[in-house]
């Protein structure tokens, strides 16, 4: 699509995101807002882009310089496309390691800009994570101090955002801390600019309790060149952009159904996963693989078909999960090393997904962890997805037409009502048909 003077019309908002859940829990953010909006699987960009564009990478614990040249490539695909303001999408608990990425993309972002400040808003305020004085939480607990220090990728042992992005970033880091957040747009804008003057900050967590301080914090970035964060603070910006006429009247939002048999896979070692496969469990197979068992020479894939083949006849449901207990998993790290383990992982789910759904016509599809979802979309071949809209943490549906019709809802391993699984594969069944939850979403407070 061109316009009149030949140039391809301008995006409003372009997104990298840093895994496939993320971006796809943005997009169905911005859906639910009424805000027409697009999502590519890797930066192969489809013909017909929306209001608002995600590119989702595979980058958030891939080697830096890797992370960082995939997100300058889909930075220069963004703005080709004219995008008025670029937003960099990491997870709600900052997931990262001391070497990067997050603070290493966004620097690089930042030089390609040539802006000199961003803000970075992790908070999810809806679930309970919160930034105090600099120090993520996870409802009461520190985040150095929740399950997530135990992630096999990247555990999280430090609360402190402001000195985890110090330690992997160039630039000086600040806090906007909540007094100041509380006080409103001008008064968050004021004190960047003042500590960027006194002290030379440039990047700046921001603090933030309340969903009120997540729409502050939008309004205060609304005309930045570039904002970082999780997908909560861009939930508020589609009123803005309504105000200065950058947006059209909200859009009805729809959905078709899709038919077929339906499935989850499991790859998130993640407490709420755990007990949602648990709860599965109760009406539907499960099959768990044993990693270990693929390092012995079993053929874990073709175990994984028989039982599917099985589970499809009886025409109902099915879970096939890679998740094992910690005290294994540690133990397998320590044989064969946590990025390995991780990879060989999902691609045996990869592997299960092809079957399951090339072989067996697999037409609704549940994925429960961030790496794994984005490996299991790429393994299947899908690069466009019509996202849905939000209406819960960890529900967001999707539809991918090609390379064949297929309905999706890929979760954060993290997020989601204990009954998600079933109720996602049962809602898949019907279409979205819905005015834009403007009034009933975001949550106020």
């Amino acid at each position: 699509m061109e316009t009149n003077n030949g140039t391809r019309p301008g995006l409003v908002f372009g997104v990298i995101a840093d895994d496939l859940t993320g971006g796809l829990e943005l997009a169905s953010m911005l859906v639910a807002r009424g805000i027409p909006t697009s999502l590519s699987v890797g930066i192969e960009m489809p013909a017909d882009i929306r209001t608002a564009h995600v590119i989702a990478l595979k980058s958030r614990v891939a080697p830096v310089e890797d992370a960082v040249r995939s997100t300058l490539a889909a930075l220069d695909i963004l703005l080709d496309r004219g995008a008025r303001q670029i937003f960099f999408k990491y997870c709600a608990t900052f997931d990262s390691t001391p070497g990067g990425n997050i603070g290493p993309c966004a620097e690089a972002i930042m030089e390609r800009l040539r802006t000199d400040q961003a803000f970075f808003v992790p908070a999810l305020c809806e679930t309970r994570r919160t930034v105090y004085q600099g120090h993520m939480f996870g409802g009461e607990e520190l985040l150095g101090e929740s399950s997530k220090r135990f992630d096999p990728l990247t555990p999280m042992t430090d609360s402190n955002l402001v000195r985890v992005l110090q330690g992997q970033s160039r630039r000086s880091v600040g806090l906007i801390d909540y007094t100041v957040v509380d006080r409103g747009p001008d008064a968050i804008r004021s004190n960047a600019q003042d500590q960027a003057a006194r002290a030379g900050k440039s990047l700046f967590i921001a603090d933030t309790l309340y969903e009120h301080h997540l729409a502050a914090l939008a309004r205060a970035s609304a005309d930045m060149r570039f904002l970082t964060g999780n997908s909560s603070v861009t939930a508020h910006l589609p009123p803005i952009w309504l105000e200065r006429g950058l947006v059209e009247q909200a859009s009805a939002i729809r959905l078709a159904p899709v038919d077929g048999p339906g499935a989850v896979l499991v790859g998130s070692v993640a407490p709420q996963s755990a007990a949602q496969l648990k709860r599965f469990s109760a009406t539907s197979p499960v099959c768990t693989v044993d990693i270990a068992r693929a390092y012995a020479g079993h053929d874990l894939v073709e175990e994984a078909r028989r039982f599917a083949v099985s589970a499809i006849a009886s025409g109902g449901n099915f879970a096939i999960s890679t998740a094992l207990p910690q005290h294994r998993i540690d133990e397998l790290q320590s044989a064969h090393g946590r990025l390995e383990l991780g990879a060989r992982a999902e691609g045996i789910l990869s592997e299960i997904a092809k079957v399951i759904v090339l072989e067996l016509g697999v037409r609704r599809l549940v994925v429960a962890g961030g790496e794994t979802s984005g490996a299991i979309v790429r393994a299947l071949g899908i690069r466009d997805l019509q996202p849905g809209p939000y209406r819960e943490p960890g529900f967001s549906r999707a539809v991918a037409t090609e390379p064949f019709p297929i309905a999706l809802m890929l979760k954060s391993g993290k997020l989601g009502s204990i009954d998600l699984f079933a109720t996602a594969l049962e809602d898949m069944c019907h279409p979205i048909a819905e005015d834009p939850l403007l009034t009933r979403w975001p949550p106020k407070g």
